[in-house]
């Protein structure tokens, strides 16, 4: 990590605690220049896009700072069209909490989250995301809503958070039988979150503004399918920040201008890049990426190696009908492959690997997530039985005091040194 953003993350962590008002002013400076500059991007292939949505997304951190009253706080399966076309800005902590590790401050935040009683071996996402509504540098927003897929913590920090701030807060309850029964349950959910919404922000949707936000995450996914499809024939210069603003276009962003633009931009990459390099090795991810970590970097995102996709941004990919706005939205999240048995994620996880041609996967065990360490051991079989071989890796995507870095680094070499092998 450059020095300066070491310095300005402990500048960051020691007014959290004395004035968080200036430390987020602060946070609010980095990521208006994050904002800025990647706007700007000349870089080469698709980091130049991947530049265009990091801004996006901290401005999306930058307008829900600076007016809380008008955010949502959301976590990331939560579908967010309804708030795009009320105007509203999603707020999402667990983006925020990768943001801040980034910004080399994220363990005064988790250390506050620790000191109120949270368990040191709770995910480092929530936890810090507690330490930053804690230490007063995250502001209430209008109104908490979450949904019960995939995670565990969620369900206990939303709530707690919404204790903290006193401030509404909705749960959208997510059935594990993936059926038209459920879509149809969720739906009426959603439903009654945007009345929610509409009341405690005063605005009432335009049904037609919706059904213009859906078409446009329609367009947005139409982009990713045709991406991916293409992804296998060609090489091109991803990081693990890139495979992370996937991640949230297809999740939080879905629906807003800046998804469709990065997409469609990354679809015109591929369809002008070069055939697959032979010297380098193409590896499919699974979970989310410690794109912090300089170690990582330095092996996933050099000559030797290719990130050709992760699952979490893919996790469902089916079209959606502006005419049917909320059964969309509900599809979405029941129809996600982290809904319902563990064998739904893996088996869609080596399909998507296949089509990217990748030649192994690198399962990420982030720290605290039981649900991706339960499954850890069954995917690797199911992967290494279907011919790609794979890394069960540990770490964690925000906080550096749960790694062994060194040990890390010399297991992803080694993997890759594997991979490196059975090529002829």
């Amino acid at each position: 990590m450059e020095k300066y953003i070491e310095i300005l993350g402990g500048i960051i962590q020691r007014q959290a605690l004395r004035n968080p008002r200036a430390a987020r002013g602060l946070l609010n400076a980095a990521y208006s220049w994050v904002r800025f500059s990647g706007r700007r991007s000349k870089k080469p292939g698709v980091r130049a896009p991947s530049d265009g949505m990091n801004s996006a997304v901290a401005g999306t951190l930058v307008d829900s700072f600076r007016r809380p009253q008008q955010a949502v706080m959301v976590n990331i399966f939560f579908p967010c069209e309804m708030i795009h076309a009320l105007g509203l800005q999603p707020m999402f902590p667990e983006g925020l909490s990768a943001y801040l590790s980034c910004t080399a401050c994220q363990h005064v935040f988790a250390q506050k989250a620790e000191e109120a009683g949270i368990p040191e071996t709770f995910c480092s996402y929530h936890k810090t995301m507690l330490g930053a509504a804690l230490t007063g540098v995250m502001p209430a927003p209008l109104l908490i809503a979450n949904t019960t897929l995939a995670c565990d913590a969620n369900q206990l920090s939303f709530r707690q958070l919404a204790g903290h701030y006193q401030v509404p807060h909705a749960v959208i309850d997510v059935p594990d039988q993936v059926t038209q029964d459920a879509v149809d349950y969720v739906a009426g959910q959603l439903r009654q979150v945007t009345a929610q919404m509409e009341e405690l922000s005063g605005r009432k949707l335009d049904e037609n503004v919706l059904r213009s936000v859906i078409a446009r995450s329609r367009r947005t996914i139409q982009a990713q399918r045709a991406f991916l499809d293409a992804r296998g024939r060609v090489s091109l210069n991803t990081t693990m920040t890139g495979e992370l603003c996937s991640l949230i276009a297809n999740h939080v962003m879905l629906g807003r201008p800046e998804a469709e633009d990065y997409l469609t931009r990354l679809l015109s990459c591929a369809q002008t890049a070069p055939p697959p390099d032979p010297g380098r090795r193409r590896v499919f991810w699974m979970h989310t990426l410690p794109n912090w970590q300089d170690s990582m970097k330095g092996l996933l995102e050099t000559d030797r190696c290719e990130l050709v996709g992760t699952d979490l941004a893919i996790d469902y990919l089916g079209d959606m009908d502006p005419e049917h706005p909320y059964e969309s939205m509900a599809r979405r999240v029941v129809y996600s492959i982290n809904n319902g048995p563990a064998l739904r994620r893996v088996e869609a996880s080596l399909t998507a690997a296949k089509q990217a041609g990748a030649e192994g996967i690198i399962l990420f065990c982030h720290w605290g997530c039981k649900q991706t360490m339960g499954l850890s051991q069954l995917a690797k079989e199911v992967f290494e039985a279907a011919g790609l071989p794979t890394l069960v890796l540990d770490g964690d995507g925000c906080d550096s005091r749960n790694i062994a870095d060194g040990q890390m680094a010399t297991r992803v070499s080694a993997f890759l040194e594997q991979l490196e092998g059975l090529r002829p």
